[in-house]
Order: C-alpha cells, then sequence, then structure tokens
C-alpha cells in the first residue's frame, strides 16, 4: 500500500503547529553555521524552502549577497515571492531538486531543513547528491532531517494517534544512511542532533571534495 504524501499547500498555508516553538531555535542554529562557513557575503541556496521560515534571520544575520529558494510546489513559491518582490539579493525559482539545474557549481552555502526524509531511500540519495552539484568546490552543504530518537518515536506515536500528524511521507533517516549517500561527495565536519526540534533532527555539516 504507498504511503500518503504531505499536504504542502495547506502546510504552507497554515504551518505544522509545532514550527513556531523550534523555528527561532533552528534559525540560530543555522545563521551561526552560515557565518563560519562563508555565508556572510557569499551565495546561499536554499533547497525545499517555499514560503521559506528561515531567510528572514539568514538575511539579517548573515547577510549573504544572494539568498536563492527553489521549491516545486507552486503556492509556498509564490508565497515568498510576495514577501520579497524587491529585495535584489532574493530569487525564488519553483524547480524539482531531482532535475538537472543551470545553476550548479554555484553556490557557497547550500541547505535544506526537513527535505531528503520525504523520499524513499534512491530518492533521498539523489537530493542529497543534488545540494552537492549545486556547490562550488569546497562549498559547505548544511542539511538536516529526523532521525528515529525515542522523543521522535514517542512524539509521531501521539500524533498519529491523536491524527495531528500531517507529514505522511516523513521517513526518519539514520546517520549511516546519509554518510553512504555522500560517499565521494565530501567530508562530513559535523553532525549533531537538534534535540530542542522535539521532532529530533540530525543536523550535518559537509565540506564539498574541492575537485
Amino acid at each position: 500500500m504507498k504511503t500518503a504524501g504531505t499536504d504542502w499547500d495547506s502546510y504552507y498555508s497554515a504551518p505544522y503547529k509545532t514550527a513556531s516553538f523550534t523555528r527561532r531555535y533552528t534559525a540560530s542554529v543555522l545563521a551561526d553555521l552560515m557565518r563560519s562557513h562563508g555565508g556572510q557575503h557569499g551565495k546561499i541556496l536554499e533547497i525545499g524552502g517555499a514560503n521559506s521560515c528561515f531567510i528572514d534571520g539568514i538575511l539579517k544575520d548573515v547577510d549573504p549577497d544572494r539568498y536563492d529558494v527553489i521549491d516545486n510546489n507552486r503556492l509556498g513559491v509564490e508565497l515568498l515571492r510576495r514577501r520579497y518582490p524587491d529585495d535584489r539579493r532574493v530569487a525564488v525559482r519553483q524547480e524539482d531538486v531531482l532535475v538537472s539545474s543551470n545553476n550548479e557549481g554555484v553556490y557557497d552555502i547550500v541547505f535544506s531543513v526537513g527535505l531528503i526524509e520525504h523520499f524513499d531511500l534512491q530518492g533521498t540519495a539523489q537530493a542529497i547528491k543534488a545540494h552537492f552539484n549545486y556547490l562550488r568546490h569546497g562549498g559547505t552543504a548544511i542539511i538536516t532531517f529526523p532521525t528515529p530518537t525515542w522523543l521522535y518515536r514517542t512524539i509521531r506515536n501521539l500524533s498519529e494517534i491523536t491524527s495531528n500528524w500531517i507529514f505522511h511521507d516523513e521517513r526518519p533517516i539514520r546517520l549511516p544512511e546519509f554518510q553512504d549517500a555522500i560517499t565521494g561527495l565530501g567530508t562530513i565536519e559535523s553532525a549533531r542532533i537538534l534535540w530542542p526540534q522535539i521532532l529530533t533532527q540530525y543536523c550535518v555539516v559537509t565540506r564539498k571534495s574541492s575537485g
């Protein structure tokens, strides 16, 4: 039986209940990592960032020269475009991460939050590889993904029992799967579990191989 997909139109229109409690923490972690990995006055790409909840803080705290966002959800892309109609630094494109792009090898930092877990094993590996395709040599990928800690399993089980779970195609990922997917692409510089996110996520920082 095929797993139901996530209704992203509904999500972007009214984000999940826990988002407001965790996004500030996540945004702070991302900004700190970006500042220490060449994000200031650099080129940043957010993959799966339709109607991004991180862009405001990153533009303010990191101050990149360029901030691009891609996502394949039309509604979320349009909502973000309306928020940034005139900022020359921001470009938003409707684009599928699993399809080749003309912007490969461009960015200093490529990041995604809560993206790669919405694919099967092969799709996840392909989505991870896409981060490195967009990066310049020596650039940094920052990728977060849910991992099945006891806290994640507890919160998700309660959410499913009470019919509050909306990420029906979410597949929590363990670190070894991620490590296998980046073989030959880059080197992990840090990996930690973000426990304050409640639905616990790994945050992995990887440097793309140079040449």
